[in-house]
């Protein structure tokens, strides 16, 4: 029989199987029964066998020695036939001296049950065998047998039946309470605790045990599930919401829009959606100058004043894109109503914030686009709203501007370039062109100013004005302005080994270089094994004043224990005065004054008292003085009489290659010049 067949018999139920169990230990131990009383049998009759056979036996022994003594052979044939019919002997065998052997009944030969030696004073006169019989006890046994046998199998069924009653309802019943408890799927998705109840009295056995247990369990999984809901709900809500202004966030921001522009789609008429994309300005000085926590604070009041004016009102939607951006919708049939709207957001954010008793102004900038005017998917509108909004910035701040696509054409020549001029960084096709730095107290050249030029093969020549900006905002300028200073210092190396003058390099240095990740590996790594940079002036823009933090200061100390000096490019044309001299003196090598105060100092008083009070702080500190733009003469006396000590400029030289200072130094140097002095 395979597997199959021995699984179909098997009881499937518990109880079947403890009765079919019971029933098979009951039949093993009537079949032990059984055996034990046989041998039991066997050995009492064996007994009486032998005990009736001695009395037999015992009976003639004594006729029977007398009759062989007297060699009375009819006498002793008498006595074997006579003791033969015995009931316990089935047949007998005398051997008499002389070996001679009598039988009487059904003797076999085989071993004898009983032998008894016979002697008649003292002789031997032979051996009497007999061999017992069984057969008058058979009937008796086998009744015996069966009556024990039929006893013990109604007794095991009786008792099976009892037992497995018993076992039913003190194991099974409650067992299959428990199973349907178990199985029922609706009860495991309760949000409710049930516990299990068994229909019994209450004892602590090992069902008690059980069902607590499984009680225990359920309570604990509908407390996991809940839990667990609400882990995932919470989830749900960070990763929709933004925890710190509880506004939708980004990935919010796609799910509405897509939802929106469905609504939309499915209406007739001429309905629109307007997309607002909203940027602080000025959040960035405030998060630099007064820390993380006011920016987080501004950033919270900001959204509350956008949630109060636009999400009450024409099915708005306020969320945070991200930093200090945010995106805006609502419903506007018409460009008017953008307008309005967008005026109101400004108007709102004119309004100061509150911090510690103090005002702070800041404004915000804003690029609009409709749906379906501007675009069909989510990405296209924000990509297209946060063009225009950058324009609304470049176009002064706090404002707002409607998207056009000449604006695209904007964004995409700033990645060309962008793209461009990585490549040409990478396959070093920028040029550096040098413009001389002339020392008027005795007219000698002291050095020069390394400026970056690029001549694209599809661009054409790019504007320094143009690309450096592109470079600042996407972290290109770090690896500019590290390949300007290693390439023009190893130049300018060359020319003072050359020339025996201790020429001086200037090279311009973006404030946003001392936030850059690789500043300070570069200067430990590269830099601080180059010796002698006394030399090497690095210009910075008076934005380094502005964002004068941490990074700054730990970049500004490294590089001064180098040797590095720095000197402040375009003085006067920033946000820079009189004062941040004298904040800065201890950094401070040199000034330079921008072209615009010099291309006036003939003609205004203002501009030259202006050079005036620049040279004599900067004198009084021990600060020098260069003024840019120098193009005539009248312009170097003015500058020579207000005590500068250099210029540069058109009179002197225009910006040259490097295979041309060569020459123009062989020239100058051969050139007498004539020394002024006030």
């Amino acid at each position: 029989m395979d597997k199959k067949g021995i699984k179909l018999l098997r009881p499937q139920k518990l109880g079947d199987r403890l009765a079919w169990y019971f029933i098979s230990i009951g039949l093993i131990f009537t079949l032990a029964v059984f055996i034990t009383l046989i041998e039991y049998e066997n050995r009492i009759h064996t007994e009486k066998i032998q005990s009736s056979s001695k009395e037999a036996v015992g009976a003639i022994k004594a006729q029977l020695e007398r009759n062989l003594w007297n060699v009375d052979d009819e006498g002793v044939q008498t006595l074997l036939d006579g003791l033969s019919r015995s009931p316990a002997i089935t047949g007998v065998q005398l051997i008499d001296e002389n070996g001679f052997a009598k039988r009487s009944g059904n003797f076999e030969d085989t071993d004898a049950d009983l032998e008894q030696v016979l002697y008649y004073e003292q002789q031997y006169l032979g051996t009497l065998q007999v061999q017992a019989s069984n057969s008058y006890l058979n009937h008796e046994f086998v009744d015996r047998i069966k009556l024990l046998g039929i006893a013990a199998a109604i007794f095991i069924g009786l008792f099976a039946c009892f037992l497995q009653i018993i076992v039913r309802r003190l194991v099974t019943d409650h067992l299959v309470t428990i199973s349907t408890a178990t199985r029922d799927i609706e009860r495991t998705k309760q949000n409710q605790y049930t516990p299990i109840k068994l229909n019994r009295s209450p004892i602590n056995d090992e069902l008690t045990d059980l069902v607590q247990a499984l009680n225990q369990a359920q309570q604990q999984a509908i407390e996991f599930r809940q839990a667990r809901e609400s882990y995932e709900n919470q989830l749900e809500y960070q990763a929709s919401n933004d925890a710190l202004t509880h506004l939708p966030n980004r990935r919010h921001i796609e799910k509405h829009l897509t939802n929106e522009m469905e609504k939309i789609s499915k209406q007739t008429g001429a309905n629109r959606l307007a997309l607002f994309f909203i940027d602080l300005d000025g959040f960035k000085e405030v998060n630099d100058s007064l820390g993380h926590s006011v920016g987080d604070r501004v950033l919270q009041a900001s959204a509350k004043r956008l949630k109060e004016l636009i999400a009450n009102n024409n099915n708005g939607y306020v969320a945070r894109f991200g930093g200090d951006e945010f995106i805006a919708t609502c419903s506007c049939n018409t460009k008017r109503e953008a307008e309005d709207i967008a005026e109101s957001i400004i108007h709102s954010f004119r309004e100061n914030f509150a911090h510690n008793n103090a005002q702070l102004q800041l404004g915000c900038s804003l690029g609009t686009v409709f749906f379906p005017d501007d675009g069909v998917t989510t990405e296209e509108l924000i990509r297209k709203a946060d063009t225009a909004m950058y324009h609304a910035k470049n176009s002064g701040r706090n404002t707002f501007a409607f998207f056009e696509p000449s604006m695209l054409q904007d964004v995409m020549l700033k990645n060309t370039i962008k793209n461009k001029l990585q490549n040409a960084l990478r396959d070093e096709k920028l040029e550096i062109y040098y413009q001389p730095l002339v020392n008027l107290r005795d007219m000698s050249i002291s050095g020069f100013e390394a400026l970056l030029r690029w001549e694209d093969e599809d661009l054409g020549e790019v504007r320094p004005d143009l690309f450096i900006p592109i470079a600042e905002q996407t972290g290109l300028i770090f690896h500019l302005d590290r390949w300007v200073l290693r390439t023009a210092s190893k130049q300018v190396k060359i020319w003072r080994d050359k020339f025996d003058r201790p020429f001086n390099l200037s090279v311009n240095f973006s404030p946003t270089n001392f936030h850059h990740r690789e500043m300070m590996p570069w200067i430990h790594n590269d830099l601080a094994q180059e010796s002698g940079l006394e030399w090497v002036e690095l210009e910075v823009t008076e934005r380094l004043v502005l964002n004068y933090d941490d990074n700054v200061i730990q970049g500004l100390e490294e590089l001064l224990k180098l040797g590095v000096s720095f000197s402040i490019d375009d003085f006067g044309t920033g946000y820079s005065s009189l004062g941040y001299i004298k904040k800065f003196s201890h950094i401070l090598s040199k000034i330079k004054i921008d072209r615009l105060f010099v291309h006036e100092i003939i003609n205004h008083s203002s501009d030259r008292a202006l050079v005036q009070s620049i040279v004599t702080l900067a004198k009084s500190l021990n600060i020098e003085v260069l003024a840019e733009g120098v193009e005539s003469r009248r312009q170097e006396d003015v500058l020579i009489q207000l005590g500068c000590d250099y210029a540069q400029g058109f009179i002197y030289e225009k910006p040259l290659g490097v295979d041309d200072i060569p020459e123009f130094l062989d020239t100058w140097l051969k050139t007498p010049r004539v020394v002024r002095s006030y």
